[in-house]
């Protein structure tokens, strides 16, 4: 009987020493894995905070058209035979290159020197001219406005917005997020690392 008590002691302390060498490890893990991807996983969490913090003005702005719910979707019904798309304002696709060519390769990683030389572009719908702005997300999570904007050109798919002006860039993960002009709703968005 004592060497069955002697053994449920020593079980019962070596399963707690195990559950906490197994939680010790997961602590550590995580700190390690926090180290190692820092950047990536504030970009990660900017780009998710955005998202979120779209939403109220989403709301705001449903809530604040008032009015008939006819006249709306008569408005709604008539945007839907101009884009070709049910409901949806028309898809932008941003991406930067090197040198002034749209058909250079796209970048998703850069050097702060390659900085200075990358042209940002922005593809569209064609037929459906739009006016666009550009924000931009540096690595800390602040917001900037990029360029005064630009009208988009029927005639063509993809047209160049200008220089990416950032001096003395930090590294770390960038996004670059496309509004259609009078709109708070992100119609594409692209997002890039710069390195030392």
């Amino acid at each position: 009987m004592r060497d069955a008590l002697e053994f449920g002691i020593k079980s019962f302390f070596a399963g707690c020493l195990g559950f906490l060498g197994v939680i010790t490890m997961v602590v550590v893990s995580t700190v390690l894995f926090g180290l190692v991807f820092k950047s990536q996983i504030q970009g990660l969490q900017t780009n998710i905070t955005g998202k979120f913090q779209s939403i109220p003005d989403m709301l705001s702005q449903e809530s604040s058209d008032g009015g008939d719910e006819t006249s709306s979707m008569d408005e709604a019904s008539s945007m839907d035979k101009e884009s070709g798309n049910a409901g949806e304002l028309p898809g932008l696709v941003v991406y930067i290159t090197e040198g002034t060519h749209p058909d250079n390769q796209k970048l998703t990683t850069i050097t702060k020197v390659q900085a200075a030389n990358v042209a940002i572009w922005v593809n569209f719908p064609a037929g459906s001219p739009v006016g666009i702005n550009l924000e931009i997300t540096l690595p800390d999570g602040t917001k900037h406005p990029l360029g005064q904007g630009f009208d988009t050109d029927p005639a063509v798919n993809t047209s160049y917005y200008g220089k990416l002006n950032v001096v003395d860039p930090a590294a770390g993960i960038y996004i670059l997020d496309a509004f259609p002009e009078g709109n708070s709703y992100t119609t594409g968005t692209f997002q890039f690392n710069i390195t030392e």
